[in-house]
């Protein structure tokens, strides 16, 4: 089994009750069976404690919930099954989070999720490129997924030259994320055309450097375009509004950016001078935000060799950025500062509740394809203005 990591990877250990917010709130604790007939053996009156609080929903087992909170994490944000048993008496979820993995065959690839406050720090504190490591390890593949090893090939190689792109700082994020789009919009056209063999001809234009700077002239026409970004960014927040929420206070967070602005028709000259000051506030840190992006094409662009949606993929980390970016300049204005744990606490509640409830990433994935803000047009203007 060969194996991919990023390699901040390594760097992650879990603070336990020194984290500011607890993994095991806000959702269900999935067990799984290896574990769950652990808990049915478990000996003395914590096993019969284990046992009344496990229920089965949808046909998986899993941990009742004290308001939103496990039923085993105690007051100091400590997990009573670790204190008691030990850590190899953990469910698999609880013992490999934030750490997540996808298998193409015979390649795994991990990494940490943006949805823990740690993870986060360690992901967006990253001021060098991210690279990532492969190694291989005696492990036998138990089973093979059903992939095309054609489009599986060619995604990865897009990926690739995507990553090169975005990790050019040559070129500025923005123009680096528009290229991305721009790339992966003429993939998903000739994956719809069953054309998987052209694939590799649009991935080396896009490694060309004079063919980077034609395309980019190409979309000056999408630059001074701000009512049009601004009418855009109102009727994505509300949609995201609309999504299903882990948590009261991540509903108010997407609720402040209405608070400020499309109010009046003035509002629109605030918006754009505080985005520009928030720009030049942290032109310094731009690379953050390059972390974010590469974290979410890593997570899910491959994920596309399944579904054969690869626009999907690109427009959910870029999308992710935006909004990211958008309650960031919101917290900019309310603190008239942006400190990296502003970014920190903005990233991984977001993570948490978009991408840990996966009806909502299904919804976003349609609504990309049937909601005019979500066009490819609209996409390049809501990142140039």
């Amino acid at each position: 089994m060969k194996i991919r990591t990023p390699d901040y990877f390594e760097k992650f250990k879990c603070i336990a009750d020194k984290c500011e917010d607890t993994c095991c709130a806000g959702w269900g604790i999935v067990i799984d069976d290896k574990s769950y007939k652990k808990y049915l053996s478990t000996q003395g009156k914590f096993g019969e404690e284990l046992r009344s609080k496990i229920v089965e929903e949808e046909g998986e087992h899993v941990f009742t919930l004290n308001g939103d909170r496990c039923s085993f994490l105690n007051d100091d944000n400590l997990c009573r099954i670790y204190s008691e048993l030990g850590g190899d008496s953990l469910c698999y979820t609880c013992r490999e989070y934030p750490r997540y993995l996808e298998e193409f065959g015979n390649l795994r690839e991990i990494g940490i999720s943006l949805s823990c406050p740690e993870a986060a720090r360690i992901i967006l504190n990253k001021s060098e490129i991210t690279k990532f490591t492969l190694s291989e390890t005696e492990e036998e593949v138990n089973s093979y997924n059903d992939i095309n090893p054609n489009i599986y090939i060619n995604l990865m190689q897009c990926r690739n030259a995507i990553f090169n792109i975005l990790q050019d700082r040559n070129i500025k994020l923005i123009d680096r994320c528009v290229l991305v789009l721009a790339l992966a919009n003429e993939v998903q056209e000739k994956i719809d055309l069953n054309d998987i063999n052209s694939i590799r001809n649009i991935k080396d234009n896009y490694l060309n450097k004079e063919f980077l700077n034609e395309k980019l002239a190409s979309f000056k026409k999408y630059n001074n375009k701000l009512e049009a970004k601004y009418l855009n960014i109102y009727s994505i927040i509300n949609i995201f509004k609309d999504l299903k929420h882990l948590k009261a206070e991540y509903t108010e967070e997407l609720e402040n950016p209405l608070r400020y602005f499309w109010k009046a028709d003035e509002d629109i000259n605030l918006y754009s001078d505080l985005n520009l000051g928030f720009n030049d506030y942290y032109k310094n840190n731009e690379y953050k935000f390059e972390q974010i992006v590469i974290y979410y094409i890593y997570r899910y662009f491959m994920k596309s060799v399944f579904d054969y949606d690869a626009i999907a993929k690109i427009k959910f980390a870029l999308i992710s950025f935006i909004m990211i970016k958008e309650l960031s300049v919101v917290r900019y204005l309310e603190n008239k500062e942006f400190l990296d744990e502003d970014l920190v606490d903005i990233s991984y509640k977001y993570s948490r509740d978009i991408e840990h409830l996966e009806e909502n990433v299904d919804v976003l994935q349609e609504l990309f394809e049937t909601r005019d803000e979500f066009s490819f047009e609209n996409f390049i203007i809501n990142l140039y203005n």
